[in-house]
């Protein structure tokens, strides 16, 4: 399944829900729905299969309501993120992809990667990193070179979404990984 076959598909499970979705060259948004008035549109240049399955997602739940201007903490907004990444995902394993193929679909799709990490690991929808020592291998192969000042402790935990209070955990991981102690 590539981007063409995605998007038409999320579009029509749109247009099911009796939304009249539309293209449209838009100068702001990418993508909207207004589920009281059984409207949207999408700029066809830029939206991708996770703007699209993002406001599936809000068309499905009947959202109607914004909490502010840019509300990206809203619940509605976070449950729309958090289940696009599920729908897109199962389609993607569906269609022949597996748990390595994270940064494929993130590509593919166009949902944040950091984001997708973690809903995939928090959900257990991703079997790939199974454990610290995993999710510390593949973080250092971001780095071209690696000598102690190189990683942050902080940063890794957040790239796989794991809290601060795994710091000391995560510290003696990545030195026993890389093979010396990192600097403070």
């Amino acid at each position: 399944m590539d981007i063409d076959d995605l998007t038409d598909f999320i579009i029509q499970k749109i247009d099911k829900l009796g939304i009249d979705y539309r293209p449209y060259n838009y100068d702001n948004q990418i993508a909207w729905v207004d589920c009281f008035l059984k409207i949207g549109g999408y700029n066809p240049d830029t939206a991708t299969p996770f703007n699209h399955a993002h406001e599936y997602i809000h068309a499905y739940y009947n959202d109607d309501t914004r909490m502010c201007e840019y509300d990206k903490h809203s619940p509605m907004e976070k449950r729309a993120n958090k289940e696009s990444i599920i729908l897109l995902w199962d389609l993607f394993t569906a269609s022949g992809g597996n748990d390595n193929d994270v940064t494929l679909f993130c590509d593919l799709t166009g949902c944040p990667y950091n984001d997708t990490f973690s809903v995939l690991k928090k959900t257990n929808h991703c079997d790939n990193f199974d454990s610290l020592v995993d999710c510390a291998r593949d973080y250092v192969t971001y780095f071209d070179v690696i000598v102690p000042n190189t990683i942050n402790v902080y940063n890794f935990l957040d790239c796989y979404g794991l809290p601060y209070t795994d710091y000391q955990k995560a510290r003696d991981t990545l030195n026993q990984v890389c093979g010396f102690e990192l600097a403070v």
